[in-house]
């Protein structure tokens, strides 16, 4: 235990914590002098007390984390797995990249929030719209950072396959991938904070679960604290599932790990 204190010590990062403890202390200050928030603004430790009313048994929090996770996971999986198959193709085979290329500029340029309402019409209200516009919004960036890592694979590495005689399947295993990895990464991350905004946004124009469902009852109630608590929650809850990604690319391409923490920052 005690190694693990230590060796957490000296990775966490005290200069974004002494940053945000200013942040916060300020705010609290601004909000007990009243010189912001006009009708009042609610300062740190009212969103806390909102906070601790939201977690007992009943408060409703819980839930909804649960269902957001559990669908932004969903879709995002959906939807990167696509986008990594698609872009690898796309970087192998000239010809079909040159036949979608078009279609997938038009695709990823339409606004997803625009989709909504028409998805919410074919699909109804159920998790099944939030899953289906989630997955088509983790699509896009995935496709394209795989794409255009496994077009810069530098020429030596697929050298290197050809004296091998390495199979398409081996270089891919082998070489191609591992060489991605990094642009993989990004493409993953982008995808899953579009995912999460997406997500959360489906549910606070229509969906009848999550956390943007709570946040626009709140809302509704005049409960500006406890809005303030779920707005901070998705904002945790991405910096959370963003950590996890990044671990499980490092377990994944080991080989990689110090370019992913350069790019990753």
């Amino acid at each position: 235990m005690g190694a693990w204190l230590r060796r957490t010590s000296r990775s966490a990062n005290w200069a974004g914590v002494v940053v945000a403890a200013a942040v916060l202390t300020i705010w609290q200050l601004l909000v007990t002098l009243r010189l912001i928030g006009d009708p009042p603004l609610p300062g740190p430790i009212e969103i806390w007390r909102g906070f601790q009313e939201l977690t007992v048994p009943g408060g409703g929090m819980w839930p909804a984390i649960g269902h957001t996770v559990q669908v932004v996971l969903t879709a995002w999986s959906i939807g990167a797995g696509s986008g990594c198959v698609l872009g690898l193709l796309l970087a192998a085979n000239r010809t079909v990249a040159s036949w979608a290329v078009a279609t997938v500029d038009v695709l990823r340029s339409l606004p997803v929030v625009a989709l909504i309402p028409i998805a919410i019409l074919l699909w109804g209200t159920g998790n099944l719209t939030e899953v289906a516009l989630g997955a088509y919004a983790a699509l896009w960036p995935m496709l394209i950072n795989t794409a255009g890592g496994a077009r810069a694979v530098t020429p030596r590495l697929r050298d290197v396959a050809r004296t091998m005689v390495l199979s398409r399947p081996a270089t891919l295993l082998k070489i191609v991938l591992p060489a991605t990895g990094a642009s993989m990464l990004v493409g993953a991350r982008l995808a899953l904070s579009t995912t999460l905004v997406v997500c959360v946004v489906s549910e606070m124009l229509g969906l009848q679960s999550g956390i943007g469902n709570q946040l626009v009852l709140e809302q509704g109630a005049m409960q500006p604290a406890r809005m303030w608590v779920y707005v901070l929650v998705t904002g945790v809850l991405g910096v959370v599932v963003n950590a996890g990604l990044i671990r499980a690319f490092r377990v994944a391409f080991p080989g990689i790990a110090g370019t992913m923490g350069r790019r990753g920052r």
